[in-house]
């Protein structure tokens, strides 16, 4: 069974299996070990907020905290990188930066399809214990969307490398940077 259902409009399947979890490892230089890393995406990365004036007959679809979403198709045009984007942070110059509100991550990109900036959004924790066996962090990427003359500009505090990251919130260790 798909993670996601694929999205239907007009006679149109949007198929959504590019979004499939994966995990990925690296040798982690904080945590002194292997760390596996397993990803999984929220539909935020294919719809964007519900506007009932706006909405022009994509579909609606629920996110996980049961809020009304619609299908946005260039944010699913775009997810179709994501799987790339987010294998690519697994390299040790690569930096994410803290959001203003210290739960989320985000990786900034250029992607040529666009001239704006794609901003990959992500939470990162400690597997459950029950998970432990076959990962040590869990990856969720929350949101992905370009900047448009419509959205705001992100809030984003201080920066750090992905791997270190991986390696403080493996440890249990701050993961706030500095302002």
């Amino acid at each position: 069974m798909p993670y996601f259902t694929p999205v239907q409009m007009g006679g149109v399947v949007y198929p959504l299996d590019h979004l499939e979890p994966f995990t990925f490892d690296f040798h982690s230089e904080r945590a002194k070990r292997n760390l596996r890393v397993h990803v999984t995406y929220s539909n935020h990365c294919y719809t964007k907020k519900y506007d009932p004036v706006a909405t022009t007959g994509w579909p609606t679809l629920l996110d996980a905290r049961r809020q009304m979403r619609v299908f946005c198709p260039v944010r699913y045009r775009l997810s179709h990188g994501l799987p790339a984007h987010i294998a690519a942070l697994n390299n040790p110059g690569v930096r994410v930066w803290e959001t203003a509100r210290e739960r989320n991550w985000c990786h900034t990109l250029r992607v040529e399809s666009i001239p704006d900036p794609y901003y990959v959004f992500f939470d990162l924790a400690r597997a459950t214990a029950a998970l432990r066996h076959r990962q040590e962090l869990r990856l969720t990427v929350e949101s992905a969307y370009p900047q448009g003359s419509s959205t705001t500009w992100p809030r984003l505090n201080g920066s750090m490398a992905f791997q270190l990251l991986c390696g403080k919130v493996f440890l249990g260790e701050r993961t706030h940077t500095r302002r």
